[in-house]
């Protein structure tokens, strides 16, 4: 199948705060942004032209250090990932003698990143994601003792953060950013539930027995769903290497161990209740989700019987990491239950899967109207449509009021438990043959042979399941606009309230054929089939083609499954009949009989003697 298609791609912004010391000041930005504030000295001049820590030859260099420092801040507040780099070199640095790059989130409590010494040279990169804040401050000071000659020195150059921002696209200009928004499209399914090649792995944990680890794998992964239904009482999820958070993660007040911390509810920072005990309303006691753009978020059930999630945050403050999907890749997740002094474990589902284009249409499935190219809405192929308050009026496949009454999550109102990040959809997206795949994304959703196209009363000129012809071409929306009809209310042909293309069908089955049958002119016969079928209809032949019968003359019972033969003539003689049958819900196949033969003979003559002879049958 060729598609052609006109589309418009959201990709992560890439912006970047640099400074390659090309000029003699304390105030060059060199990159896409400019940083918030000019280099400070502290303990110096605060003169770039010369002192102890001053620009020459196109680099920052440092000598002689003992309490001097210098710092520069960025505002990092609108993005979610951010890398600093710089190249180095050090000179004459004696034992115990070092510098140090530091980093802080409130330009005052400094973390320690790299320390550099003797007389070497190198290039330094790491990830300061967690240091993301509106005065995000690096500095530049001694590690140990103080220098001790004026030849001790270490330079610096080409000093980038390189950060990734969120797109701020609007798919459904519903006021709701797309890495926001649970509904990118408003057609009433999640963006989760319209993702694809997903996994849904359960785990169970041991109690009792020190730590104790489960790896899952999956491949493609871009969407990470962790949902506990218990938690004794801590965990940390490491996925290809990176974990999800600094520390691990512990959920009981009383039992934090070393590289712990206490993770509680946002609101009013109290500690959930018994997460070894399951939610009596089945919703998961812990949910963390990583989503399309690496950023982790944890949800909880306050108690036992809570009927919804509240977020949840570490209690020091510290910010999960950011994880690097890398698409096509293979995954390894691998969940950790650390041991302790009581009874520990954990038991769960974790779902991964990935964005994707369903029909290959270039539109990813979470923002295409019809992810599958068959000329019917996703909206109502999901089952939207029937729950109260959802409609489509003007037929263009996004809900009605969407607009006005999706909320701050972007999910309609009326299609969700709370208008919250953690919203759950309250109503079950329909799968009709019970495969395991929605219908919005497959061609014969209720599994019976027969295309949806087809059966929604569509055109597929070419018996590939989509509406149209080849080449299908399509809509920024991902609707097809080479076919002829599409979008329209989809068939009900046996008028059960149930779309045909949701209804399995199947041809009729003849058990018991029609057979040739002999009579007398001016008699009466019939030819008959045993079939259950909603539709009847018998033929004769002419000689070259087969054609319908209709009650007139002879005939009667033409729509039936017997025809009756009244009266025939010589004409009828050796005459072929068949029938077709159907099953009104069932449009792609119709099942014929076996001919019959009507055969014509005389049980007597009289002559014209007045004598009557009875002739031979034979």
């Amino acid at each position: 199948m060729a598609i052609l298609c006109l589309i418009t791609i959201s990709t992560k912004a890439q912006e970047t705060f640099s400074d390659t010391f090309s000029a003699v000041s304390y105030s060059n930005n060199d990159g896409s942004q400019n940083w918030s504030t000019n280099w400070l000295e502290y303990n110096d001049n605060n003169n770039p032209a010369n002192g102890y820590i001053s620009i020459n030859n196109n680099e920052l260099r440092f000598r002689y250090i003992w309490s001097e420092n210098l710092r520069r801040s960025a505002d990092l507040s609108s993005y979610y990932t951010a890398s600093l780099s710089f190249d180095w070199r050090t000179s004459s640095l004696e034992s115990g003698e070092t510098l140090v790059i530091q980093i802080s989130s409130d330009g005052s409590s400094f973390t320690t990143l790299d320390t550099f010494s003797g007389t070497q040279s190198g290039t330094f990169d790491q990830d300061i994601t967690a240091y993301i804040s509106s005065n995000t401050t690096i500095r530049f000071r001694k590690g140990g003792n103080d220098w001790s000659g004026n030849d001790d020195r270490t330079y610096i150059d080409n000093i980038i953060i390189s950060t990734t921002s969120v797109p701020q696209t609007d798919t459904d200009a519903d006021g709701v950013i797309d890495a926001v928004d649970l509904d990118d499209d408003n057609d009433g399914i999640t963006d989760e539930e319209e993702y694809c090649s997903s996994i849904n792995a359960s785990f169970l944990t041991s109690s009792d027995v020190g730590e104790r680890s489960v790896v899952i794998n999956h491949t493609d992964t871009e969407y990470l769903r962790l949902d506990f239904s218990s938690m004794d009482n801590s965990f940390q999820l490491d996925i290809n290497g990176s974990t999800v958070h600094p520390s691990v993660l512990e959920f009981e007040n009383g039992a934090l161990d070393a590289g712990d911390e206490y993770f509680v509810f946002q609101s009013d920072g109290s500690f959930i209740s018994q997460p070894w005990v399951a939610n009596s309303n089945g919703l998961p006691r812990l949910r963390l989700i990583v989503d399309e753009y690496g950023q982790a978020n944890l949800y909880g059930t306050r108690t036992t019987t809570s009927t919804n999630l509240e977020p949840m945050v570490a209690q020091g403050g510290t910010p999960f990491n950011t994880i690097p999907w890398v698409p096509g890749n293979n995954n390894t997740f691998t969940l950790t239950n650390q041991a302790g002094p009581g009874p520990e474990g954990f038991t769960g589902e974790l779902f991964a899967s990935a964005i994707c284009d369903t029909d290959g249409d270039g539109i990813s499935n979470h923002l295409d109207l019809d992810s599958d190219n068959d000329g019917i809405y996703d909206l109502m192929e999901a089952g939207a449509l029937n729950e109260v308050g959802v409609a489509d009026a003007n037929n263009d496949g996004i809900i009605d009021g969407a607009l006005s009454s999706s909320g701050s999550n972007g999910v309609y109102n009326a299609l969700e438990d709370t208008d919250t990040a953690y919203a759950i959809l309250s109503y079950s997206i329909l799968d009709s043959d019970s495969d395991g795949s929605y219908d919005t994304s497959v061609l014969d959703a209720d599994g019976d042979g027969c295309f949806d196209t087809r059966e929604a009363g569509f055109t597929d000129t070419n018996d590939d399941g989509y509406l149209g012809p080849n080449p299908v071409t399509i809509d920024s929306n991902g609707l097809v606009t080479s076919g002829s009809d599409g979008y329209s209310t989809p068939d009900d042909n046996d008028s059960n309230t149930t779309y045909d293309y949701r209804e399995a069908g199947a041809a009729p089955t003849i058990t018991s054929q029609p057979v040739d049958t002999t009579t007398c002119p001016g008699c009466s016969t019939t030819v008959s089939a045993s079939v259950v079928a909603d539709k009847f209809q018998w033929q004769y032949y002419n000689g070259s083609n087969w054609v319908d019968l209709t009650d007139l003359g002879i005939y009667s019972g033409t729509s039936t499954n017997t025809l009756t033969i009244t009266n025939p003539t010589v004409n009828e003689n050796n005459t072929q009949y068949r029938l077709q049958t159907s099953n009104d819900a069932f449009i792609c196949s119709s099942t014929t009989s076996n001919t019959a033969t009507l055969t014509l003979h005389v049980n007597t003559v009289v002559s014209n003697r007045r004598i009557t002879y009875r002739v031979n049958k034979n």
